[in-house]
């Protein structure tokens, strides 16, 4: 049987989305390559014909979704509309809304700890990504460029790992409290220059 000529490229779209959901919900230990064939709706053999094992999905994940759309949306901004975008974003991305919905929600606050545990080349990828929409965010910000730096990699750090702990908490006071903090903090790093 002869399959059209894009139908790998389609299978690949199909595991990157399921797989990325699906790993988004569950971590990377969380789900088999059966589960993610089926969330993607194609067999386990074309997961394989993509992806020689999990970690390279993980890898084309994080190279796909890490920061986007935001690094894609701003890619030609100016300074004006890239702060507008970034505090649209920050206001996006600190909610309850988003603790709620890891699948729905941002690959780095969910992936970070597994990204963390899987080999070189997965975690050279994150870090490019990540040092890009820092690099971004650094754009946005008035001040001489160091501290520009240190201001978007606080505001990035705070962001991630105010999802990432609110998530862990059981108790929905203190998860609106740590999301609001973080809102707060980086309101004030995203307006403060020394």
């Amino acid at each position: 049987m002869r399959y059209p000529p894009d139908q790998k490229a389609k299978a690949r779209r199909a595991l990157l989305e399921a797989g990325t959901r699906s790993m988004k919900a569950a971590g990377f230990n969380g789900i088999g390559v059966d589960g993610l064939a089926a969330g993607a709706g194609v067999t386990s053999g074309a997961f394989y014909s993509n992806f020689a094992n999990k970690e390279e999905m993980l890898e084309a994940i994080v190279e796909t979704a890490v920061g986007e759309p935001f690094l894609s949306d701003t890619e030609s901004a100016d300074k004006a509309e890239l702060r507008r975008e970034i505090r649209k974003f920050l206001d996006e991305y600190l909610t309850i809304l988003h603790v709620a919905h890891p699948s729905e929600g941002c690959p780095t606050a969910a992936l970070s700890v597994d990204v963390g545990r899987a080999g070189a080349s997965t975690r050279a990828t994150y870090e490019r990504k990540l040092t890009a929409w820092a690099a971004r965010i650094a754009d946005s910000l008035d001040g001489p460029r160091r501290d520009r730096e240190r201001r978007a990699w606080s505001i990035l750090s705070l962001m991630v790992g105010a999802i990432s702990i609110a998530r862990a908490m059981s108790n929905a006071t203190a998860q609106t409290a740590v999301v609001d903090s973080a809102r707060r903090t980086a309101d004030r790093l995203m307006s403060s220059a020394k």
